[in-house]
């Protein structure tokens, strides 16, 4: 005989008043969850700002020593340096971009760029990374229509980022090799598709869809051997998916592995004009405005600019900086975004505003990847935005192009 199973309180049928009454605690428990993921997106995102400011001032020295002279044995210190300055960085755009995204506010900002000239200086960018672990690294290219594109070139470039280094940090011999393809879509579109082949340690097929979830790893033990902070993979697969792409892994134990990356992407809305792509000469006697609070901050970008003879009017607020601005010439303005009595764009909307038909370019310095998507920041008139930590080869092109060409 078969004994029917027992009714427990929660399955027995409810007056109208009971209903209401769970419905309200549960929604009250949703609510004190999603507090508890605001809190979470917060302290992310406030982490990360405040780990990527100080780092300013470790890159920026870093890249001013560089450029003193190094015995052997110091440049490996100093190698060794800017490799760990390069992991808390990843780590710390990592974490800010996973909450950003999780909170829904990861709004998508696409710029016309070329993407055959991004990915060969992504490939440069990681070669001295390849190379001290005895790796070549390549650049395989087929371009079957215009490279110039429109398409969100920060997030793209979060993705390379990790493909990249993921393949160099499970490579101990071999060679990496990058493949970038390009050709003609629907609906007037491009299709991209972008490879990454490494000659590493392989991933068993049973564990392919483990990779893309958060910290976790095929293999834990060779992760942490390796350094890996288990939020790479699974941030590339959310990019990607925010990008409306998608991602694939073909690898197995001891044979490498190759992820591939499809996108699609607008034709870039405006074209080069004739001679941009030439890098201009930069004049010595470029007059330069620089409004920033943060004195380890400004000493880092005046010793980055020590040997170029450019002359630097430091301001520490927005306030000053309009004062500035009324009363000199000034060839280019960089504005900090976070500024006591008046932060950087007022300051930089305030200073459109009194311009006449000749436009100063403005460069916004922020560690804040999320100011730059407001509304605020878009009507300010900015020409161009450094993100810090900022290396000096990034301050140098944007001064390169003042349009000044001579005193």
């Amino acid at each position: 005989m078969l004994v029917p199973p027992p009714i427990w309180p929660q399955d027995m049928p409810l007056n109208e008043t009971a209903k209401i009454s769970r419905i309200a605690a549960l929604e009250a428990e949703l609510e004190e969850l999603r507090d508890i993921i605001r809190q979470k997106d917060r302290f992310l995102a406030t982490v990360s700002h405040e780990i990527r400011s100080p780092m300013n001032g470790v890159f920026g020295m870093a890249d001013a020593l560089s450029l003193t002279p190094l015995d052997k044995k110091q440049r490996r210190y100093l190698d060794v340096l800017k490799d760990a300055c390069d992991t808390m960085l990843l780590m710390a755009n990592q974490l800010l971009e996973k909450g950003r995204m999780e909170a829904g506010q990861a709004a998508l900002v696409p710029v016309d760029f070329d993407i055959a000239e991004f990915v060969a200086d992504k490939v440069e960018e990681f070669s001295g990374q390849a190379q001290q672990k005895g790796l070549l690294i390549e650049l395989e290219t087929k371009i079957l229509t215009n490279s110039r594109i429109r398409f969100d070139k920060l997030r793209l470039g979060q993705v390379l980022n990790n493909l990249i280094s993921n393949a160099i940090r499970y490579s101990d011999q071999g060679r990496i090799i990058v493949r970038l393809f390009l050709q003609s879509g629907r609906n007037q579109q491009l299709q991209l598709v972008l490879s990454v082949e490494d000659s590493g340690i392989g991933i068993a097929p049973s564990q392919h869809a483990k990779i893309f979830e958060a910290f976790t790893s095929a293999n834990p033990e060779e992760s942490a051997k390796r350094g890996g902070t288990g939020l790479g993979l699974c941030l590339v697969r959310d990019l990607v998916a925010l990008l409306g792409g998608k991602i694939s892994v073909e690898s197995a134990l001891g044979l490498g592995s190759t992820f591939t990356v499809s996108l699609a992407v607008d034709p870039a809305e405006k074209a080069v004009a004739t001679g941009a792509g030439i890098a201009r000469v930069m004049p010595k006697c470029l007059k330069l405005l620089l409004a920033e609070d943060n004195d380890s901050n400004a000493f880092v970008f005046e010793v980055l600019l020590e040997d170029t003879g450019i002359d630097i009017t430091r301001v520490r607020n927005g306030e000053e900086a309009i004062s500035a601005f009324e009363n000199a010439q000034f060839d280019i303005v960089f504005m900090d975004l976070q500024m006591p009595l008046l932060g950087g764009v007022e300051a930089a909307t305030a200073i459109r505003a009194m311009e006449s038909k000749a436009k100063v370019p403005i460069i916004a310095l922020t560690a804040d990847r999320v100011a730059i998507q407001c509304p605020n920041f878009q009507a300010a008139g900015f020409s161009d935005t450094l993100i810090k930590p900022m290396r000096q080869s990034e301050l140098l092109d944007v001064l390169s192009m003042t349009g000044k060409e001579s005193c």
